[in-house]
């Protein structure tokens, strides 16, 4: 066991070289491998109540400090006060009986508009070596009590700031870094919930995007065919789609019928009746609507009538405990889809690894193993889900020069990032973009916007004043006069908020009528069937043109994959039989009498593997490093084993930044020095067939095998071991001399192919093929 290094009190104060220096220590949130910048609100501050309290306003007296809400879900109470008085208060405060923990509040140095609220809880994930003694020594002299560990995280505990501590969570996080036995320390924050709608006044039709009948401002082929889809299927109550949000209004006419309502909660009330309560809860009820509304002749129908409804109100804030509780009862009560039409209330917000590591588990671990397909509305600033603006021209200087933008619950690799596109097949003026869209949907068009807690719904700069054209979204609304409209309909519903449950409910479709498809192959078949919309004029706002699909990974940066298409997503689902690659067959232009032929057909069948536009697939060509991460993501769905190393050589915007990250979380990749990955170099056939031993931890061989190849000299050392395990296996390939490896050449797409397509055999995912180039 290895022993702790400096394991005192003293690595605490003293900065050794690692970790955040003393100089910044109250500066810098670390967050999911990432930082932020922070400043503090000098008009406010927190306290949570002691338990045994009666009251927690009696310091208060003394200081003209004016209690602002209550966060019931994490018991704090929100304080304003002069600027002058912030510091008395706060010792005040500490002072008192009453208050078990007091906080300042803080903004994003570049967003003062946007507030994160500290908790009292600390994640800590300690290095695999680390053992008990060394965990308890470092949480005591922290001044931290060990509550619990996180199931899921390797060695990673859940910590309690206790009374003792002298510093807020932000500086004792950053002081743990300084341990090497600490990987990653983390402050749990609250933010607030921001709801990617909002309503404008509309023209519009009802449910053009099922039912296109044509009509001003609306083309052919901007529906999802969804009719076209419900004489296969119209859903089946045993695919649950959860609806997260503000709430769902249960006395809706479109949500009544036998078996419709599974397993409703309210996280806010801390009960079971997910009910609209406050004016402004009505979003939720629209997007369970858009989703599942039942069809009974007494309203609107949802893009997957017949599937049941989980609905589960938010608590409003995204603080670690609140993300966990979502995604773990939907996993828990059997959820198939979660569709979450929400995100952070701040414009750079980076996951923390408990929320992470809870998608990925409902996405990998849901439905008994087959996980969870979960969806999130990509947004609506007209900003990037991840990158870089140079802002000008915001109300009051809200944001200004080079601001950072990041949708963490967007840019998940585990998530479905929708996107949305206008009844005339274009781009949504407000519709987010960027390297983690997977498809768009069709919604409304109207201007960007965003919401941020200092200034509500706001429109992003420079404001877009001009007309645009496009119609909306008809959905459910909250009955009575309360609501978006005076009914229990509003034709007033827009956004990516409205977009995300369409999705949903086209992957509901689909696993109606392949319940056994992965969550992974739902995903791929709503990719690779969606429609290549277009739209080469510049956006009305910024002016960007990124409506066209780059030939390489056929996507576009503001559509993804295209626009989902229910038909065709759910002929793919039936044909794709279970999930067996060798039902079905796609032929392309150029494959024909080729040796890889079988294999190729057989996943692109099972939708591994594409073409090009042209219909040709091209297999004799190379496959370069950022491909092949994309091929491994597909076909493997790697499960998280370590944390991702951040190459310095694949940017944000990169296209297969988020493939690479899954497949090296997955341990296919490793071994690159100097943090580079090379996305755009050539792979090596053995750089390939040691990523696969390794990343699927197959066992290893007799080096004795080798001697089938007549240029076994030519095997690099790295993968003797590995070649020798797969060749036991029979998951090597040679063409076109079976005892020829050629180790150190270029492979080919069709060699990429057999390869997979065999490892897929060796671990008993596919039916073997009979070829004479199997070693």
């Amino acid at each position: 066991m290895t022993q702790p290094i400096a394991l005192s009190a003293n690595t605490l104060q003293n900065y050794q070289g690692i970790g955040v220096p003393e100089a910044s220590l109250p500066l810098i949130l670390q967050r999911g491998g990432d930082e932020l910048l922070l400043s503090k609100a000098d008009d406010r501050f927190t306290i949570r109540p002691s338990p045994t309290a009666s009251i927690s306003s009696d310091w208060a007296a003394q200081i003209p400090a004016k209690l602002n809400r209550r966060i019931a879900q994490s018991n704090l109470e929100e304080y304003l006060v002069a600027p002058s008085n912030l510091d008395a208060a706060m010792q005040a405060a500490r002072a008192s009986d009453s208050v078990a923990f007091a906080s300042h509040v803080y903004c994003p140095a570049n967003n003062p508009s946007t507030f994160f609220y500290l908790t009292d809880r600390i994640t800590i994930q300690f290095g695999e070596q680390v053992n008990e003694t060394s965990r308890s020594a470092i949480a005591s002299f922290a001044a931290l009590k060990i509550v619990r560990e996180i199931a899921g995280i390797p060695n990673t505990f859940l910590c309690e700031v206790t009374k003792q501590a002298t510093e807020n969570p932000v500086k004792i996080a950053n002081r743990l870094t300084r341990y090497p036995e600490v990987l990653i320390a983390e402050p749990n924050i609250l933010v607030e919930t921001q709801q990617f709608y909002t309503p404008r006044d509309p023209l519009y039709p009802k449910q053009w995007y099922l039912n296109n009948q044509g009509g001003s401002e609306l083309v052919g082929g901007a529906q999802i065919y969804a009719e076209a889809a419900w004489d296969i299927t119209r859903g089946a109550r045993s695919i649950v789609i959860a609806v997260a949000d503000d709430s769902v209004d249960l006395t809706h006419p479109d949500f009544q019928g036998q078996g419709k309502i599974v397993s409703p909660i309210d996280f806010k009330d801390g009960d079971t009746s997910p009910m609209p309560v406050a004016e402004s809860d009505n979003h939720g009820t629209s997007c369970a609507g858009v989703a599942a509304a039942e069809e009974n002749g007494k309203g609107i129908v949802g893009v997957a009538p017949g599937c049941a409804l989980m609905p589960i109100r938010t608590s409003g804030f995204l603080d670690d405990d609140s993300v966990e509780k979502i995604f773990n009862w939907a996993v828990e009560k059997g959820a198939a889809v979660i569709s979450c039409s929400w995100g952070p209330g701040a414009v750079y917000y980076p996951l923390s690894l408990r929320q992470s590591a809870v998608i990925t588990k409902a996405a990998t671990q849901g439905r008994g193993g087959r996980g969870c397909v979960i969806l999130f509305a990509a947004g609506n600033a007209n900003r990037p889900v991840n990158g870089a603006v140079d802002e000008k021209g915001w109300p009051n200087n809200i944001l200004g020069d080079r601001t950072k933008w990041l949708a963490g619950f967007a840019v998940h690799p585990d998530v479905i990032a929708v996107a949305a596109s206008t009844s005339l097949n274009k781009k949504a003026a407000y519709s987010n973009w960027g390297s983690s869209i997977s498809v768009c949907a069709p919604s409304n068009n109207a201007p960007p916007g965003t919401w941020l807690p200092e200034t509500g719904f706001i429109a992003t700069a420079p404001e877009v004043t001009q007309y645009l054209p496009g119609l909306g979204v008809f959905a459910a609304d909250r009955v009575g006069p309360v609501g978006y409209d005076a009914g229990d309909y509003t034709n007033t519903f827009g956004g990516t908020s409205s977009a995300t449950p369409v999705v949903a409910g086209v992957a509901a479709l689909v696993l109606s009528v392949n319940p056994r498809l992965t969550a992974r192959e739902v995903r791929g078949i709503i990719e690779q069937t969606a429609d290549k919309i277009v739209d080469s004029e510049p956006d009305p706002q910024l002016g960007n043109r990124m409506g066209n699909y780059d030939p390489n990974s056929r996507r576009s940066d503001w559509f993804g994959y295209g626009k989902v298409n229910a038909l065709k997503a759910v002929e793919a689902a039936v044909r794709k039989g279970g999930g067996n690659p060798n039902i079905g067959g796609a032929r392309f232009s150029d494959i024909s009498g080729h040796w890889a032929q079988k294999f190729i057909e057989a996943l692109a069948a099972a939708n591994i593997i594409s073409g090009f536009p042209d219909g040709s697939f091209k297999p004799d060509d190379s496959l370069n490093r950022a491909q092949y991460a994309a091929l491994l993501v597909s076909a493997f769905s790697p499960i998280p084993r370590r944390l991702a190393t951040n190459f310095i050589d694949v940017s944000a915007s990169f296209w297969a930044r988020s493939a690479i990250e899954r497949a090296n979380r997955g341990g296919f990749l490793s071994g690159f020095p100097g943090l580079k990955f090379g996305p755009n170099q050539n792979l090596t056939k053995t750089e390939a067939i040691v990523s696969l031993v390794n990343g699927l931890e197959l066992k290893g061989s007799n080096l004795d095998v080798l001697n089938v190849y007549t240029d076994r000299s030519q095997i690099p050392n790295f993968g003797l071991s590995a070649i020798a395990a797969a060749t036991a296996l029979k998951i090597v390939v040679n063409y076109p001399a079976r005892d020829r490896l050629s180790p150190r050449r270029d492979i080919t797409r069709a060699e990429i192919s057999a390869l997979i397509y065999q490892t897929l055999v060796a671990i008993n995912r596919a039916r073997a093929i009979d070829s004479p180039y199997i070693v």
